[in-house]
This record gives structure tokens, sequence and C-alpha cells, in this order.
């Protein structure tokens, strides 16, 4: 008697264990959708912000201006490239360099900014020289160092793209009408319209008006955001 109870019982146990493995089979699925939502997060938000400050010849501010921007499909690909797998040729060649590091200014006319841009507007016509009529990418920076400011339990990621004191935009021969600086972009290229794009900004109130004796200054700041 003491031997068949011995064996339900091992069997009991068996049995027991059996049905434990099958509901943890049947319901693991539903265990991991079942997670709260505080425990899976999600970052990675990107803001841009430019500025701009224009100086007359005797070094005093004509203009200043803040502005949000776009940050354009391209430059997204290129972002996630140049993070997860810098070989995918098929989402975006990265420029020589690698980081988007170049500040660029237009002067198209009629301009538009959008996530589809690829380069800055071109006004009809397609003349590049400044204050002629037609219009487009007058100028690119030199390469910029970005400023990163690491993230904190209370503040995002910063990061600074800014033209030095010492090597501000110039503008020569622009006659005595001068042009209108209209539009801004950050690319990954020093040549002139070549290269990825990143982000795009149409300067608002109609751009910011430039002649011959002004420099322009431009700080573009990225904020990745790692609220979720």
């Amino acid at each position: 008697m003491k031997k068949y109870t011995s064996l339900a019982l091992i069997g009991a146990i068996i049995a027991g264990i059996t049905g434990f493995v099958g509901l943890d089979a049947i319901s693991a699925t539903s265990l991991i959708t079942m997670q709260s939502a505080s425990d899976i997060q999600e970052s990675g938000l990107m803001i841009g912000h430019v500025t701009y400050e224009v100086r007359g010849m005797d070094g005093q501010i004509k203009h200043y201006l803040q502005s949000d921007n776009v940050i354009v499909d391209k430059g997204t690909d290129c972002a996630a490239q140049a993070i997860f797998n810098d070989g995918d040729l098929d989402v975006c060649t990265l420029g020589g360099n690698g980081g988007f590091a170049f500040i660029a200014i237009g002067n198209a006319t009629g301009q538009t900014a959008q996530a589809t841009d690829i380069a800055l507007d071109v006004s009809d016509g397609g003349s590049l020289a400044f204050g002629t009529g037609g219009g487009g990418e007058m100028d690119r920076s030199e390469f910029i160092n970005a400023d990163i400011t690491a993230a904190t339990p209370t503040l995002d990621t910063v990061v600074t793209i800014a033209t030095p004191q010492n090597s501000p935009f110039t503008f020569t021969d622009l006659g005595s009408a001068g042009t209108t600086v209209t539009q801004s972009g950050l690319f990954d290229d020093g040549s002139s319209e070549t290269g990825n794009m990143f982000a795009i900004k149409n300067i608002p109130a109609g751009g910011l008006d430039v002649f011959s004796t002004d420099t322009l200054s431009v700080t573009w700041t990225i904020t990745l955001s790692t609220t979720p």
C-alpha cells in the first residue's frame, strides 16, 4: 500500500510539473505583452533650433533671430546609418568625415522647407550670384567640430554646431542692394551643393538682409530627447 501511495504521489508531482510547463508555454507571449508601459522606454526624438546673428562693419549687431528647423528624411536616414551600419549605402552615402559638420546658407526666393528636401532651394533662373534676382546656396562653413553636452537624469543631450567667432560668413561684391539670406541647412560635406542634408530652415520674416560689409554667425542646436 505504501508503495502504491508513493507511486501515486510521484505521478501527481510529474503531472503538476507538466501542467505548469504547458501553462507557461501557452501564456508566454501574453506575459511578455503584459509589461507595464513604464518598463518599455523609448527615446531619440531630435529637435533642431537655429540662431542667426548679423553684424555690421562696426561689429554691432544688426539682426538677431532664433527659430526651429525641419529635420529632413535623409538626415534621419543618415543618422540611423551612422549609428547602426555605416556600410549600408542603400540608405545613405555619408560624407567624407561622416558627420554633419557644415552649415550652408542660401538666398533663394519663394523658398520652402519640408522633410523631403535634400538641398537648399534654388530660385527660378538658377543663378547663384548674390543679389542678381536668382538665388540658391551662397556659401558653406568650414568643418565645425560639434560641442556635445551629455545627458543627465534631468537634461537631454544637446549638440551645438556654430560658426567660429573668428570665421563667420562674410559677403563681398553684393552691390548697393545687398541680398537676403533666406535659408540655411546642415550638411555632411564641405563642397557647395553636395553631400547629405540633415536639416533645413527657412528664415522667417522674409529673411535677413545683408550687405558687403556684414558678417553672419549661425548656431545650430540639435536636442536629442531622452524623455520617453
